[in-house]
């Protein structure tokens, strides 16, 4: 049973406190210039260690994370690792990039949150199916309305990049939410604005390894509401897909695993509307 909470209370402040340390642990990325993010800017430090780190296992072609870790990091790994002439589609015209021309790129590695987007709670369990076979890593720049997305998949049981497709935003799949995403996190006023009033939360206190749920006011989600990355930021497809579904999960990753949030949002006419936040 769901219980109605304040913030005057004693206990209340105890939940704020525990969820307001798990879900700011990053900070949200500034907007940066398309081509810098894309080209091989790395220092020498980075480019000893990108050099240095060792092959991973087979084992690591199992889950899609634990390969795409060393694709990021490890220079000679990533070479290893695409299928060239890399096809690269650029509105819909398509061109080859050599082995030659290509740049080191470390896609999101250098991020502090990454997003995965679901149709439901179900799909979520996608990132760890060792049966998946294609992985689609889009990085969106809202400022260009532009996306660039990398195509991953299965060669003889081996992850490799395979193709790129770079387009407009509004040829996305998904366009419509990420739009809508894109004004949520940059405007208090909006988000106030698109949060059902209550709305659910659950988090989880690492004190008593218990599970707390409650009803929180709209009022109360600035004391609440989590970093949520804009200007350029990354979204992880593992094959899930939307159709005609009227949620979207969305859950807020670091790739160093220490943070994982989630926001649920439910189509409601013309727009979408926060119903759960989750720790």
């Amino acid at each position: 049973m769901y219980c109605v909470c304040s913030i005057k209370t004693l206990a209340f402040l105890l939940i704020i406190a525990v969820f307001g340390t798990s879900c700011r642990r990053a900070t949200s990325p500034s907007p940066v210039d398309w081509q810098e993010e894309q080209s091989d800017t790395v220092g020498m430090a980075d480019s000893l260690v990108a050099d240095s780190l060792p092959e991973p296992p087979r084992a690591a072609d199992g889950l899609f994370d634990d390969f795409v870790y060393s694709f990021m990091n490890n220079r000679r790994f990533q070479y290893e690792r695409i299928v060239f002439p890399l096809r690269h589609v650029v509105d819909g015209k398509e061109r080859f990039v050599s082995r030659e021309a290509w740049k080191f790129n470390r896609l999101y590695s250098k991020e502090d949150i990454y997003l995965q987007i679901y149709a439901n709670a179900r799909q979520a369990k996608a990132e760890k199916d060792t049966s998946l076979s294609r992985v689609t890593v889009d990085c969106i720049d809202f400022g260009r309305q532009r996306v660039e997305q990398y195509v991953f998949a299965k060669v003889q049981r081996q992850w490799h990049l395979v193709e790129m497709d770079t387009h407009a935003l509004n040829r996305h799949a998904d366009s419509d939410f990420y739009t809508f995403y894109n004004r949520f996190a940059t405007s208090t006023a909006f988000q106030l604005a698109h949060i059902a009033d209550p709305f659910y939360f659950t988090t989880y206190d690492s004190d008593s390894f218990q599970t707390i749920e409650g009803i929180l006011d709209v009022n109360q989600w600035p004391d609440f509401r989590p970093d949520l990355p804009s200007g350029h930021v990354t979204s992880i497809n593992y094959g899930q897909s939307y159709g005609k579904s009227r949620r979207r999960v969305l859950m807020l990753c670091s790739p160093s695993g220490g943070m994982s949030c989630s926001l649920t949002f439910l189509r409601m006419g013309k727009t979408w509307m926060l119903e759960k936040l989750e720790n």
